[in-house]
């Protein structure tokens, strides 16, 4: 089996990786909103395992399947309170959005986006650093690498 880091090991064509500030902004929101947050997702997960902690602590004499039961009962009645007070610096979100798979990434705290899967694939995109190794940078199209590339509309215009 074909497994290099970033290369989609049934294509062999290297994941994309692309600047938030090279996309457009409206379509950032979008790419945040809409795909799945995995971050926020163990987040909850944590919550209802506190509840069912509590549940225990509070004396009450039951198994701890009946624990996380009772406590997601009770974190459906508590959700609206626990993401009134949610807030994730760096959430890890993943989704599809017109036919692009893709992946947040985070590297000195700015946003970035692997590009895991596209309709578009570029050959000049640029080789990565060893941060994100054989990536290929899809911020500036002047390099001569294959990856997946996001399409031309998701790009940030000045226009």
């Amino acid at each position: 089996m074909y497994n290099v880091a970033n290369i989609d090991p049934e294509t062999r064509v290297a994941y994309g990786y692309i600047s938030a500030r090279a996309l457009d902004s409206d379509l950032v929101n979008t790419l945040m909103d809409e795909g799945i947050d995995e971050t926020a997702k163990e987040a909850f997960a944590a919550f209802i395992d506190e509840l069912a902690q509590q549940i225990q602590a509070d004396g009450e004499d039951i198994s701890d399947e009946e624990a996380k039961e009772l406590a997601a009962e009770r974190a459906d009645e508590q959700a609206q309170s626990f993401w009134d007070g949610y807030d994730a610096c760096e959430p890890s979100v993943h989704g599809t959005h017109e036919g692009v798979s893709y992946q947040s990434s985070w590297l000195g705290g700015a946003l970035n986006f692997f590009i895991l899967k596209s309709p578009v694939i570029t050959e000049h995109a640029r080789l990565a650093s060893p941060c994100v190794p054989n990536a290929g940078i899809l911020d500036t199209l002047d390099g001569s690498v294959e990856a997946y590339d996001v399409p031309a509309d998701w790009r940030y215009s000045e226009d």
